[in-house]
């Protein structure tokens, strides 16, 4: 039986399942295996030149969006939310909140 399975007959326990505009988080930390990226509006972008590599981004972001090359934080827009964490504990401001066009 997948995991999935499990959580929906555990889900199904649960007094107000069906109930319209009643959500729950299934799982904690599970938005690295779903591509969540279509729900933002702006998305950081970041100014690698300010970079000082301290991973405060990375510490931050909560959907693990942010990973490492080079020692340097590249995101990956098909996990990235556009919260906008990252860009407001960025302590030398090297990630700006852009508008999304796609």
């Amino acid at each position: 039986m997948y995991e999935d399975d499990k959580m929906i007959k555990e889900e199904k326990k649960i007094k107000y399942e069906g109930v319209k505009g009643t959500c729950h988080i299934r799982e904690p930390g599970n938005a690295i295996r779903r591509h969540t990226g279509s729900w933002r509006i702006k998305k950081p972008v970041i100014d690698h030149k300010k970079c000082i590599s301290c991973k405060t981004c990375f510490t931050f972001c909560p959907d693990s969006a942010i990973k490492w090359k080079n020692n340097k934080p590249v995101i990956d827009y098909t996990l990235c939310k556009g919260c906008g964490i990252c860009a407001n504990e960025c302590p030398v401001k090297c990630i700006n909140m852009k508008r999304d066009k796609e």
